[in-house]
């Protein structure tokens, strides 16, 4: 295949990962996913010999990739500085990747030819790269074929592995298929939409699939699943809006598990973006409603929402919300960092989101803020 340059590069590969070395270094790593294979870019001012022009440039851009910043920085954004990565080494991606794998190539997709698997997205082929430059003349070079970094997985606690097997499906990736509603999203989008068999009967379930990062014992995805743990047991009805769990997908080879199976909502869109000036009163009124009653009940069984805002909460598509996303953290100006994790924070988050539906409320809730706004979770 020739690489077509005149295509948009972001259409052809897909930025998946920035790793970077915050206050530590000026180092970074950026993850591309081109053709079904995924390409680690190390990027460093030391693969920079006599090159003070990339150097500067580098730092510039260094800048806008750090992942808790604005996205940009004296005029270069992050998707500009994509682009010239991208740019540089698309003879290489061509190169290395000339064809789409089989299971990520859309056509076979679209005919049912190819049913990508899961274990085929978090264990790509990989290579492993390196931009160096010598008197200001860029280099992009291809060093090994393994990538030098870990897939993202989670090392539980021996405990509450125990208790999850009581009540949870443990399922290899290579048994999940990848669902994607456009065939040509295989090449460049992370799976979210997988089909699961969950009893061994041959019923595949839709669900969710959560991926979390590189983590050991208690951690975002531990605090999830005990939440889910107490929702389980909770045996909520329908009234108390909240997502489910069903299973995890779980490496058994090295007794990782590698990311949530969720119940699958069809949903329009979260409340964030759902909010119009146009919004009946009736509808927003029943949003509230919903989210404090089911805020209430989460509660009374002692589960705590924590980064309790808006875009945490989904509307389905019969116009119903739905509370995700249990891990902890927190978003600045919906809950106060140091009522994190507590009760009280969602409480405050809670005000937030009806001053966010009501910034008119007669009661004198105000003081919403704007959730579109570049926030910084922690």
């Amino acid at each position: 295949m020739e690489f077509d340059e005149n295509r948009d590069l972001l259409e052809s590969a897909k930025v998946i990962s920035v790793l970077t070395g915050g206050e530590k270094d000026d180092d970074a790593t950026v993850s591309i996913r081109f053709n079904g294979r995924c390409f680690n870019i190390q990027l460093s001012p030391n693969f920079f010999q006599n090159s003070p022009a990339t150097t500067t440039l580098y730092l510039r851009y260094l800048q806008a990739l750090h992942p808790f910043g604005p996205g940009e920085f004296e005029g270069a954004h992050e998707t500009d500085v994509y682009k010239w990565i991208i740019a540089l080494f698309a003879p290489l991606f061509a190169q290395l990747a000339p064809e789409p794998l089989p299971s990520f190539d859309p056509e076979k997709i679209r005919s049912g030819v190819a049913r990508p698997l899961l274990s085929e997205y978090l264990f790509p082929e990989t290579f492993g790269c390196k931009l160096e430059a010598v008197d200001d003349v860029l280099i992009p070079r291809h060093v090994d074929d393994r990538g030098g970094l870990v897939s993202p997985r989670t090392w539980l606690d021996a405990d509450l592995l125990d208790i999850m097997e009581d009540w949870l499906c443990f399922i290899d990736p290579s048994e999940i298929e990848v669902w994607f509603q456009v065939p040509e999203h295989a090449l460049d989008t992370i799976p979210r939409r997988v089909r699961v068999d969950l009893d061994g009967a041959g019923h595949m379930t839709t669900c969710f699939f959560k991926e979390f990062g590189l983590d050991f014992g208690d951690c975002p995805m531990s605090r999830e699943i005990e939440a889910y743990a107490k929702i389980h047991e909770a045996n909520f009805g329908p009234d108390v809006r909240v997502g489910r769990l069903h299973g995890v997908a779980y490496d058994e080879s090295d007794g990782t598990t590698l990311g949530l199976l969720l119940a699958y909502i069809d949903h329009r869109t979260t409340l964030d973006y759902a909010m119009k000036d146009i919004t009946p009163l009736a509808m927003k009124q029943k949003w509230a409603r919903q989210i404090e009653d089911t805020l209430k009940e989460l509660h009374r069984v002692g589960v705590i929402w924590g980064d309790a805002k808006a875009g945490n909460v989904i509307i389905d598509e019969e116009n119903n919300v739905v509370i995700v996303d249990f891990e902890g953290g927190y978003t600045h100006g919906w809950v106060d960092a140091e009522k994190a994790g507590t009760v009280e924070g969602d409480l405050q988050g809670l005000q937030n989101i009806m001053a966010f539906l009501f910034p008119q409320n007669p009661d004198g809730i105000s003081g919403g803020v704007n959730p579109r706004r570049q926030a910084c979770k922690t």
